[in-house]
């Protein structure tokens, strides 16, 4: 996720993409000044055809998952494929087969109570530092206490602290702020240097992700589902080895106009002045701060990538050009350093040091198929993508910083 400040720096860049997107559309499809999908509408109505569906009254606006993709007949039960279940025998009609699942139904001894198999807690450190000199406690700060597993649920707390008792946390010096944390199929280990070696405990190029959250309905608040690889930072083939996907960002609750909004965005070649960005703000009919779960999604395929809330398609987009390999997942829970804004230049008001808030993850379900398995680039080693190669990628950049 990119710093607040930069994000704000490179909002005019965004608009521009997104503007240089609506007016030519993507790889030559009908463009659509109405909604978001930048003709990417055409998969599915494509498959409703071949599936002799009539198609004259389709709502191209009120797309949903199920005209994209079939899930029927798969797990839905906490699960993670390792590799010994035969693809065949748990795949459905149109090559679905699920990869990880987790209703967060079983409490581990260690990990704050996630399971150790899938998941590592973000890393301890500064998030964001203060906005204010006259208030270093407006720092945010990441810690694993923050995170638990509860009820069924995985929970990323958020509140000030003024004498924090994390004995990790407080070797670093960081006793008084704002706490809040995250939890992620990657974990980052402090090395002989002082920074991070980014270590990849599950990753996956394509298929279908889906969340259900609950947000934070709270001042100077904001979440997000995001995938994010190795390579990401690494320069010269665009997206393609690597793009930060950000499935949703809730920074949209404070806005001027008092209206729903959610983000998606791409991000890609890293976060300096190579950097490039796309992304989509869009007007939602329902409210996401209700106090329910709502669910957010994202279609990876070899072609575009598109997003979905509440199940309805709401961008789609192949900026960058399509990433092609493996990245892993992040949840994480951020507070603003002091000054009122969150990411897309979005005005998402001050945390109050007097309240408390959380994020709910009630499942998380990511499903493969097999018709994608050829478009995924090779490895490093050549080799299966794994824990051993860290999923890194063929692609070689002569400015690799992505550790």
């Amino acid at each position: 996720m990119s710093k607040k400040r930069f994000v704000i720096g490179v909002c005019t860049l965004l608009f521009v993409v997104i503007a240089a997107v609506s007016l030519v559309g993507c790889a030559g499809k009908p463009n659509y000044d109405a909604f978001t999908l930048n003709g990417w509408e055409y998969l599915a109505l494509n498959r409703m055809e071949r599936m002799g569906k009539s198609i004259e009254n389709v709502d191209i606006t009120k797309l949903k998952v199920e005209d994209f993709i079939d899930l029927n007949g798969l797990k839905e039960e906490t699960y993670l494929y390792n590799g010994t279940d035969n693809i065949t025998d748990i795949s459905n009609s149109e090559g679905w087969y699920p990869t990880l699942i987790d209703n967060f139904d079983i409490i581990y001894n260690e990990n704050s109570g996630l399971n150790p198999e899938i998941w590592a807690t973000s890393r301890h450190d500064v998030r964001w530092a203060s906005q204010s000199k006259a208030h270093p406690e407006y720092a945010n700060y990441w810690c694993n206490e923050m995170v638990s597993v509860e009820n069924g649920k995985a929970v990323v707390k958020a509140q000030y602290l003024d004498s924090h008792n994390c004995s990790v946390c407080n070797g670093n010096g960081y006793t008084k702020g704002r706490f809040t944390g995250g939890f992620e199929t990657r974990s980052e280990v402090k090395n002989a240097d002082g920074g991070y070696d980014s270590n990849i405990i599950w990753a996956q190029a394509f298929g279908y992700y889906e969340t259900s959250i609950k947000f934070p309905d709270k001042d100077g608040m904001w979440s997000a589902f995001w995938l994010q690889g190795n390579e990401m930072r690494e320069i010269g083939f665009d997206g393609v080895d690597g793009t930060e996907i950000d499935v949703y960002e809730s920074a949209f609750r404070y806005n001027n106009k008092k209206e729903p909004r959610m983000g998606h965005a791409l991000l890609w070649n890293g976060y300096g002045k190579s950097g490039k960005v796309a992304g989509h703000i869009g007007k939602l009919e329902q409210d996401l701060y209700d106090g329910n779960f709502h669910t957010f999604s994202l279609l990876w395929t070899p072609d575009c990538y598109i997003f979905f809330i509440d199940g309805y398609a709401t961008w789609a987009t192949n900026a960058g050009g399509v990433c092609k390999v493996p990245e892993f997942i992040r949840f994480t829970n951020e507070i603003d350093a002091g000054d009122g804004w969150g990411p897309h230049g979005q005005k998402i008001g001050k945390f109050s040091h007097a309240t408390q808030a959380q994020m709910e993850v009630d499942y998380i379900k990511i499903y493969q198929n097999s018709n994608y398995l050829n478009f995924i680039a090779p490895s490093i080693d050549g080799k299966a993508y794994s824990q051993a190669n860290n999923f890194e990628s063929h692609f070689k950049s002569d400015y690799d910083t992505a550790n």
